[in-house]
């Protein structure tokens, strides 16, 4: 895989990744009668405001990261290492999404880390 690739498949995946981090925003306008009960956490009502923001939040920023890397931006990248490291920070806590959020994290990391170094070897001189 050329590191070209490599950046597309991370483009894509922060852009499809933004668009169903924005879909929490959604849910915030949803009456929670009409969600299934397994998808309602007990503090749904006190806590979905925030993670409602937060989703947008991230949703708005994976999208600008994918554009950025997409465009072939150094800082696209820099934004998208960071996203990546805290969504595996934060993705733990949020059962069972952030099982989901973790596998594509590791896939669009190893996409940024594979484009930035390619196969380069460690050490050179070996």
């Amino acid at each position: 895989m050329n590191r070209k690739l490599s950046l597309r498949i991370a483009s894509l995946l922060f852009f499809l990744f933004g668009m169903f981090e924005l879909f929490g925003l959604v849910l915030l306008f949803i009456p929670r009668e009409l969600l299934p009960a397994e998808f309602t956490p007990n503090n749904f009502e006190t806590q979905s405001a925030f993670w409602g923001l937060i989703s947008g939040i991230y949703g708005i920023s994976r999208i600008i990261a994918g554009y950025a890397i997409f465009s072939n931006k150094k800082w696209g990248m820099a934004l998208g290492l960071l996203l990546c490291l805290t969504t595996m920070i934060v993705a733990p806590t949020i059962v069972p999404f952030g099982i989901v959020d973790l596998i594509l994290t590791m896939v669009i990391l190893l996409s940024l880390l594979h484009a930035r170094y390619g196969s380069e070897k460690i050490l050179q001189d070996e």
